[in-house]
């Protein structure tokens, strides 16, 4: 079915009279069919110059919660809905942690059909905000999380289509992500339901990089009992390739404030890239395929949970996972987890993973990489340049810092 979306001129007009050479790409129909062309519509529309990226606080964060508003509301469907939204303040950013800003949590509720179940949930989520724009430059966040936005847009568009799920579904497009998981913190300590009976929480978060291989990560499988085993049968036929996070709860996106209300959550997540967290990406680097082939993996597992009669049974799993899966132009990974709150120079290697070249050349938790063969490391990006010029074979030096020491290895990739 298709929409008619519209925007508040007078909104628009205000936004333009603050921000120069303000344009934004035309709000186009979509179709109830999960499709390219509306995942494209989505992305292109909340990762245009026009928004001026959509860091918590700035008009594009407006501009981008009234689009998921209006997607929300407007859907041609009969189907029952309520859309609210929640706003909070955040600070601005971290270092200035007194400076607030509003932003939003926008929740759109699908109510389930069957007597029994409609009183359990299944929370499909992604964050809508980018980083904040540096050095000038706009950082359009298409990827993260443009990608995961529109696939939320686009299931809940699906799932109002045919309206046969049991259990209630709600979708929500969380704010301040990116200072913290700020919006996903606020949801679950104000939830618009009853948290105890959720059966599962699907995060979405990057998703818009598939490489060339179909790989894409999953976390959370262990965050249930025998999870993994009611999951393979959505991966056996797939044409993507699922990687497997493992027992470690990988805590840097919003799954993680569910999981620690003892939620059952499945984390979908394409990897890190060079353009990660720069002005750099952008939508003419979507792999749109690769998009539709992970929105037919995740929409059978969130009919499945939504209409079983089964009750998953949350697990604890183990220790915070913080590891960083190599960019796609990246064929060596050095097998570290990075330490996200070193804000010094280098990259800090929070653990360093067994059998990787890093552990077998010497390396220790706690090694700060400073420098590979003769370029500088001042920081992740600059780590990622590097190990893309490693080729699988090559013996490389890297300097660590260790105890206010330098220490050079030789790392055999």
């Amino acid at each position: 079915m298709k929409y008619a979306l519209y925007l508040s001129i007078l909104f628009l007009a205000s936004c333009a009279s603050n921000m120069p050479n303000f344009t934004i790409p035309e709000v186009k129909v979509t179709q109830s069919d999960i499709t390219i062309d509306d995942f494209k519509s989505h992305i292109t529309y909340l990762s245009s110059d026009g928004l001026r990226g959509r860091g918590s606080g700035t008009p594009g964060d407006r501009i981008a919660k009234d689009y998921i508003v209006d997607h929300f509301t407007n859907v041609e469907s009969s189907t029952e809905r309520m859309v609210e939204v929640q706003e909070y303040y955040v600070s601005k950013s971290r270092l200035t942690p007194k400076n607030k800003v509003k932003t939003y949590n926008i929740i759109a509720t699908l109510p389930g059909n069957d007597e029994q179940l409609k009183d359990e949930y299944v929370v499909i989520g992604a964050h809508y905000d980018s980083v904040k724009n540096a050095l000038g430059l706009i950082h359009n966040g298409a990827d993260d999380n443009g990608s995961g936005t529109a696939m939320v847009l686009e299931l809940f568009e699906h799932f109002a289509s045919i309206n046969t799920h049991k259990r209630t579904l709600v979708f929500i497009a969380f704010g301040g992500e990116e200072l913290g998981l700020l919006g996903s913190k606020h949801y679950v300590n104000n939830p618009t339901i009853d948290l105890s009976k959720v059966q599962l929480m699907v995060n979405l978060d990057m998703v818009g990089r598939m490489d060339e291989e179909g790989n894409v990560q999953l976390g959370g499988s262990p965050s249930a009992q025998n999870f993994s085993s009611k999951l393979h049968p959505f991966f056996v036929n797939s044409k993507i390739n699922i990687i497997d996070l493992g027992k470690g709860i990988f805590s840097r996106s919003d799954h993680y404030n569910f999981y620690k209300k003892d939620i059952p959550v499945l984390f979908f997540f394409t990897g890190i890239h060079q353009d990660y967290h720069t002005a750099t990406d952008d939508e003419d680097k979507i792999n749109y395929n690769g998009m539709i082939e992970i929105s037919k993996v995740v929409e059978p597992i969130v009919a499945e949970f939504a209409n079983t009669e089964e009750r998953l049974i949350f697990e604890k799993m183990e220790d915070e996972q913080k590891t960083m899966q190599s960019p796609s132009k990246m064929k060596v990974t050095l097998g570290v987890m990075p330490d996200y709150a070193y804000d010094g120079k280098g990259v800090k290697a929070d653990n360093v993973i067994d059998n990787r070249p890093g552990k077998i050349s010497g390396m220790l938790d706690g090694d700060i990489v400073i420098k590979i063969q003769d370029m500088d490391i001042v920081d992740i990006y600059k780590y990622m340049e590097a190990l893309s010029n490693i080729e699988p074979g090559d013996k490389v030096q890297i300097t660590v810092s260790r105890d206010e020491e330098e220490v050079i290895l030789d790392v055999q990739f």
